[in-house]
């Protein structure tokens, strides 16, 4: 693999985003999948999607069918009940908040437009895969330490889990378990935990400390790249690492680079590599090959410099790199580069 040279820049372009189609982003108040706009406007891939075409897109609350065609309205949904979350074929939870005093939120299960179920649970976020779904909070929210696994069918909670003096970070579900990793609040006790969990029967398979803003690298993996750019000098603490947790195992192995002195934006992860933006002085791309952990060369982007400068997001598809160069407040461009993954 080699990242060469910028080839194109997207003037105006902001927010890169890998679909289950393509590459996303927005360009003023529309929304662009492949280069082509495919709305008029600003349409957000909620989190938890499955089911490969399908998307959940939130203009006010609605729910939208994304596919090489376009993108087609599915469930109309009043705007106040908030953000609509979607599942696999052809499954859809909406929630919205019921009561501020007992802080819970209504999930309705819509299949084919007929609601199967209506009930109630105290979490705002949910992970919907198989035949379960795992319902959480995120910091500052109410039960932000805790999470319940529900059965699609019925709605039943099977298991719940909290650890009290941490809250839930991030949620990875697989076909047969679901990592989940608990990060310390600012400046108290650091009771994080990483937990693999059995499902459906709640089992816990391994546990340990070393929780890290993870992103899947195949099916046995978690990766997490790290640098921070340190003006005193090289080997000042852990500021360059890249962390890798075995999925099966728990196992964790973290990898140094002496010498390497910088400060990562974003990563994304792509087939057998971890591609990152950084700043060392100036923007540059590079990747790590997350069979050697090796580092590939680093290629330099220019750009002209505003009152904000930073690389804001990144994303990768069909060979090519696209990054997103943040110069204003109110202003961004895309910049994209051309992968030799024969070299």
């Amino acid at each position: 693999m080699k990242i060469k040279e910028v080839r194109e820049i997207i003037s105006g372009a902001r927010n890169v985003r890998n679909s289950p189609l393509g590459i996303m982003w927005f360009r003023g108040e529309s929304t662009e999948l492949n280069g082509v706009e495919v709305s008029s406007k600003m349409l957000f891939l909620e989190p938890g999607l499955r089911g490969g075409v399908f998307a959940a897109m939130i203009p006010g609350g609605d729910i939208y069918e994304m596919s090489s065609s376009g993108i087609k309205l599915q469930l109309q949904v009043d705007k106040a009940v908030g953000y609509p979350k979607i599942g696999e074929l052809p499954h859809f939870y909406v929630m919205n908040k019921r009561d501020k005093e007992k802080e819970e939120y209504i999930y309705r299960y819509i299949q084919n437009g007929e609601v199967l179920w209506t009930r109630s649970y105290p979490y705002r976020l949910v992970e919907q895969f198989g035949d379960y779904a795992l319902l959480w909070s995120p910091i500052g929210r109410h039960k932000e330490s805790a999470c319940q696994l529900i059965e699609l069918a019925t709605g039943a909670v099977l298991w719940e889990l909290d650890y009290p003096g941490a809250y839930i970070k991030q949620v990875y579900p697989y076909e047969d378990k679901v990592i989940i990793v608990w990060f310390p609040p600012m400046g108290k006790e650091d009771k994080s935990r990483v937990l693999c969990v059995e499902v459906p029967s709640g089992k816990i398979i391994w546990e340990n400390r070393e929780p890290r803003h993870y992103q899947k690298y195949g099916n046995d993996k978690l990766v997490f790249f790290y640098s921070s750019l340190w003006e005193d000098g090289y080997e000042r603490g852990d500021n360059h690492q890249l962390a890798e947790l075995d999925v099966q195992t728990g196992a964790f192995q973290m990898y140094k680079f002496p010498g390497y002195n910088t400060s990562t934006y974003v990563t994304t992860v792509y087939k057998d590599y971890l591609f990152y933006g950084t700043l060392n002085y100036y923007f540059y791309v590079g990747a790590i090959d997350l069979r050697t952990h090796e580092m590939l060369p680093e290629v330099k982007i220019d750009y002209t410099p505003g009152n904000l400068n930073r690389i804001s997001s990144i994303g990768v598809h069909e060979g090519q790199l696209y990054v997103e160069i943040q110069t204003e407040l109110d202003h961004s461009d895309i910049h994209v580069l051309d992968l030799d993954e024969d070299e």
